[in-house]
């Protein structure tokens, strides 16, 4: 019975917020800040309304209606005082740093129920700097501040927990996902599954292809790694471990896939709003930056599936594509995302585009009886979407307490400058630097926020090592969506164990090493402006153009040591030459007047297609000895 009023409490606020956000989009009848107000309130009754939900005991429940009714009280608070507590902006009043302690203390223990501790130890270390760091000597050091004027910066003076972030996911971020969670619900899976089926004829590895199509689709509609696993790995890794795969490698490629769905334009997960917002340029810019690097990944991911498939020799039958149903459900995907993508381009708000996005949907599954949605069905989806959506909103509202800290303590530009000092003005080193702090920063934390944090706190040094500021965002995002696959805390790699039975190191590890295009692709990003449309020279483009897939090609057949065949040593070794040839010339510019990047790609090519003509021998002689007539001789 407890259960049954809180499923039926959470699903009356998912749908009220849901609506709420919907009409917003239509009509501005409230300001900027207490938008915000009710989108936290919102965001803390659904969290703790689940946290009560699945609470084990009656205290725990009774605790977490609690503290929903306290975000409700806080936020309510914030909404009612606007014009108050931005006058006392600094020097807030008793009741006001109360609840300003409220505020940060709810959104801290929402973050840790959702995402666990890495996001709130992450902020609690942030904070205790903004408090204490005038203690600390050196480098380090700055003024001191008083506490109420700390609470003030980091929540109720509409700063910290208010602002940037909290607005972007109110804003935009929020109907995205919404969004996202419609395509379940109006059997847009059908069509994924019978597009990822082309690839699976295209490609061997059959079912691990239909995988990595069908979880980067919608990957890059949901923004949410593990929540995508989740989705598409309930088909997806029965199939594989049923034709072959081994359980590790069946739950790599789904989470492999699912995240590097959030690379993949036009929407990115919605970090490709987040990433406008930091660059001050139109996300048509940012989507049009990201296809590139986003296809070249893709491309490593498929090429690991199929030499996977050729080292444990996995022979999948064909399947069979039903054409009708790929076309019938077309429409559902493709006519939504072009009225997103076309208002996006036309300067149209994300939350209206969103809008109108959620509205085509729905309306288009219902011309078709098959895909019809039953009404509570679709009010279930809806919610969904809005608890995920929250999760994502308290992620970025506690990273607005890291970044208010990095502003008024002035630490963003300390850490540039200790970046720039380690490195000793070495770009690569400086680089490497950054990648290693954008994992850790990304160990744990949603895809948004782990972005964010890697954007305010290790960008600046990039750009200020002379690094375009498109490119460094792009470097830094890459290595911020990669740390959920890299041990030793890998979410997507934890959720694509969990459902496939495996251990979780060794997925992990499987998962990493099917991703090696993501760890390759951010430092071609780089030093190749040709990977976001930015070419300094048309010559050493279209060289681009050739020896970037053909250098990935050859070095994910190194490293699973095959390719249409198992390699021999030489096989092995040579291809590994050709992927430092041709990846070195995308990577090298002239060197003391010599233009050593044109021989190298020559010698790439060569070498490349030297161990192709080896491969499709070998390929013919295994296809001769496996006939029954040389068989029997």
């Amino acid at each position: 019975m407890q259960i049954r009023l809180l499923d039926g409490a959470i699903l009356a606020v998912g749908l009220m917020m849901v609506a709420y956000q919907m009409v917003s989009t239509q009509y501005l009848f409230l300001g900027s800040y207490e938008h915000q107000a009710v989108h936290l309130g919102f965001i803390f009754v659904l969290l703790f309304l689940n946290q009560a939900r699945n609470a084990r005991g009656a205290f725990g429940t009774i605790c977490n209606i609690g503290l929903a009714v306290l975000g409700v009280v806080a936020a309510g608070y914030v909404f009612v005082n606007i014009v108050h507590l931005e006058e006392v902006f600094g020097y807030p009043e008793g009741i006001d740093v109360v609840v300003g302690v409220l505020l940060i203390a709810l959104v801290v223990i929402a973050t840790r129920a959702t995402w666990g501790w890495t996001l709130p130890i992450v902020s609690a270390i942030f904070v205790g700097y903004f408090l204490w760091g005038h203690l600390i000597p050196g480098h380090l050091h700055h003024r001191p501040f008083n506490f109420d004027y700390v609470v003030s910066y980091l929540s109720i003076g509409l700063s910290g927990i208010f602002g940037t972030f909290l607005g972007i996911s109110a804003n935009q971020v929020f109907l995205f996902v919404v969004f996202g969670s419609l395509l379940g619900i109006i059997k847009v899976n059908d069509f994924f599954l019978e597009a990822g089926k082309i690839a699976g004829k295209a490609f061997r590895g059959g079912p691990g292809q239909t995988a990595v199509v069908s979880s980067g689709f919608i990957g890059m509609i949901s923004g949410a790694a593990v929540a995508n696993v989740a989705v598409t790995g309930a088909f997806t890794i029965p199939y594989m471990k049923q034709v072959g795969y081994k359980p590790e490698h069946a739950g790599a490629i789904e989470a492999t896939a699912s995240t590097g769905g959030q690379l993949m334009p036009p929407v990115m997960g919605a970090a490709a709003f987040l990433m406008a917002s930091f660059l001050g340029v139109s996300y048509d810019a940012v989507m049009l930056a990201g296809i590139l690097p986003a296809i070249l990944y893709f491309w490593g991911v498929m090429l690991g599936v199929q030499f996977l498939a050729v080292r444990c020799d996995i022979r999948p039958p064909l399947e069979r594509i039903n054409y009708r149903v790929l076309l019938r459900r077309l429409p559902l995907f493709a006519l939504p995302l072009a009225v997103l993508v076309t208002m996006l381009i036309l300067q149209y708000s994300p939350a209206n585009a969103a809008f109108w996005a959620i509205i085509l949907a729905v309306a288009l599954s219902y011309v078709d009886p098959q895909t019809r949605p039953k009404y509570p069905h679709l009010c279930r989806s809806l919610t969904s979407g809005a608890i995920i959506g929250a999760q994502i909103g308290i992620s970025l509202a506690i990273v607005g307490l890291v970044a208010q800290t990095l502003i008024t303590t002035g630490l963003g530009n300390k850490i540039a400058s200790l970046v720039e000092l380690l490195s000793g003005g070495n770009l690569l080193i400086g680089l490497l630097l950054t990648m290693v702090v954008s994992i850790i920063l990304g160990c744990g934390v949603p895809t948004s926020a782990a972005y964010t944090l890697v954007a305010i706190v290790v960008i600046p040094s990039v750009i200020k090592m002379g690094v375009d500021p498109m490119a460094a965002h792009f470097f830094s995002f890459y290595f911020a969506v990669i740390s959920s696959l890299t041990p030793p805390v890998a979410l997507a790699a934890l959720a694509g164990a969990g459902l496939a039975g495996a251990p979780y190191f060794k997925t992990s590890l499987s998962a990493a090493k099917l991703a090696i295009s993501g760890f390759i692709i951010p430092f071609l990003i780089i030093f190749n402006p040709l990977l976001t449309f930015n070419p300094v020279s048309w010559a050493w483009g279209i060289g681009t153009i050739v020896a970037v897939p053909l250098g990935m090609t050859a070095l994910t057949a190194a490293i699973y040591g095959c390719g249409l065949t198992m390699f021999t040593a030489r096989e092995r070794l040579l291809a590994a030459v050709s992927a430092f040839c041709l990846l070195g010339y995308s990577v090298f510019r002239h060197v003391d007047e010599l233009p050593i990047e044109y021989p190298m790609l020559v010698i790439g090519c060569v070498v490349f297609a030297w161990v192709l003509i080896s491969q499709i021998r070998a390929n013919q002689e295994s296809g001769k000895a496996m006939r029954p007539e040389f068989q029997n001789t």
